[in-house]
């Protein structure tokens, strides 16, 4: 039966199309971060639609210039995904993809030109081409780290295509001595079908990368503050959980820090709620600046925070706190080139054996952090050093 290459890419040519066509809708459901890969990952695979179509105009236009155009557009598709993909990963783009598409141009007008000799042509533009495809794969396999399965199909989606042609290049150099005719034309066509659809499943796994990313952000979202970044109370509950049961199972001390900013409600009231978000913001890094990786930072309400101190007993934790009031204190934040001095109250409470849960160690911190209050703010209170009271009485004119 005879295979009609020319039907074949035309065919391919519109499914791409139709493809590239879809994916330019679905680009406006994703975020703005992800859109800009996006739409430059189809403008790729409209590049590679219009290429696949310049085979199917064969016996049309005149087979040098549609030779030119096919591998000039057929490599520019290739740099064009290598691009998203190094935007879609934060990477720079090199010259290098523009280097090899003006490779594969140059080769194609000298040996369609010059020299006809379609063997010579299709071996020396393979090596660019496949480099291309190498190139696309690259920024995905280089974040092994983070990698799941769409992306690892991606991956090798795109070095399947490199080997493809390579593997075309290597036949066109043993030339008909070695590779007889009939091989050689059903080479030539499974390498051409296959480096025409291998990339559409390419974009499918490229979606599902989007797709994977786009999960993984609302996650960080949603464990995340939306003013300062730092850890929300919801996931410090369950990193408080874990912590509490390691420190029950292996007999290991913990304690809690309560933070609240000292006569917050005059910078809201007499610089606006702007500046204020702002001033928040600033303080967090402040307070970051004297904490330890395993120390965790929540934000827990408007303008009190929350630090899980791991392995630290009271006696460390009032240590750490009295280090990170200081350092607020010593140290105004700018705002809109204006300095700010803030100050804090912190109370410091341990995990006991009669605490099971965060809710009890955070009520611990909270009386000591109203007791700071209560004794003039911008001090550090532990729990075991005040005498017990109901919270809601210690909160009595301690507004702020």
């Amino acid at each position: 039966m005879h295979f009609d290459i020319a039907t074949a890419m035309t065919v391919t040519s519109l499914l791409t199309f139709g493809v590239g066509a879809s994916l330019t809708f679905a680009t406006w459901r994703y975020p703005s971060n992800l859109r800009a890969a996006m739409r430059i990952w189809v403008g790729g695979v409209f590049l590679q639609a219009l290429a696949l179509l310049a085979i199917g105009a064969f016996g049309f236009a005149p087979a040098s210039v549609l030779i030119v155009v096919f591998n000039t557009v057929y490599a520019l598709a290739y740099a064009e995904m290598g691009r998203a993909l190094n935007r879609f990963a934060g990477r720079r783009n090199g010259l290098m993809p523009l280097v090899l598409v003006a490779a594969v141009a140059l080769i194609s007008f000298l040996l369609a030109a010059m020299w006809n000799e379609p063997r010579w042509r299709i071996a020396l533009n393979c090596v660019p081409l496949a480099a291309l495809q190498c190139a696309v794969a690259l920024p995905i396999l280089r974040t092994r780290a983070s990698l799941r399965a769409a992306g690892y199909l991606t991956g090798i989606l795109f070095l399947a295509c490199a080997a493809l042609t390579l593997g075309r290049s290597v036949v066109e150099i043993l030339g008909p001595t070695l590779v007889p005719a009939d091989t050689n034309m059903a080479i030539r066509n499974v390498v051409l079908v296959s480096s025409a659809i291998l990339p559409i499943l390419g974009t499918i796994g490229f979606m599902l990368m989007c797709g994977d990313r786009l999960n993984d952000d609302l996650a960080r979202l949603a464990m995340r503050d939306p003013l300062t970044g730092v850890y929300n109370r919801r996931t410090l509950a369950g990193l408080a959980e874990r912590a509490i049961d390691a420190a029950t199972r292996d007999n290991i001390p913990l304690a809690l820090l309560a933070v609240d900013v000292d006569h917050f409600k005059r910078v809201n009231d007499q610089l606006g709620h702007d500046v204020g978000d702002d001033a928040l913001c600033a303080l967090v890094t402040l307070m970051e600046e004297s904490l330890k990786p395993d120390q965790t930072l929540s934000r827990i309400g408007g303008e009190e925070f929350a630090v899980l101190l791991p392995n630290n007993s009271e006696a460390d934790a009032c240590l750490v706190a009295e280090r990170l009031r200081r350092h607020v204190e010593r140290t105004p934040v700018l705002i809109d080139g204006r300095p700010l001095q803030l100050r804090v109250s912190i109370g410091v409470a341990a995990l006991t054996p009669a605490m099971d849960d965060l809710g009890a160690l955070l009520r611990d911190a909270d009386r000591a952090l109203y007791s700071a209050k209560r004794a003039g703010r911008n001090r550090v209170v532990a729990a075991s050093k005040m005498v017990r009271a109901p919270v809601h009485m210690l909160r009595r004119d301690t507004s702020a």
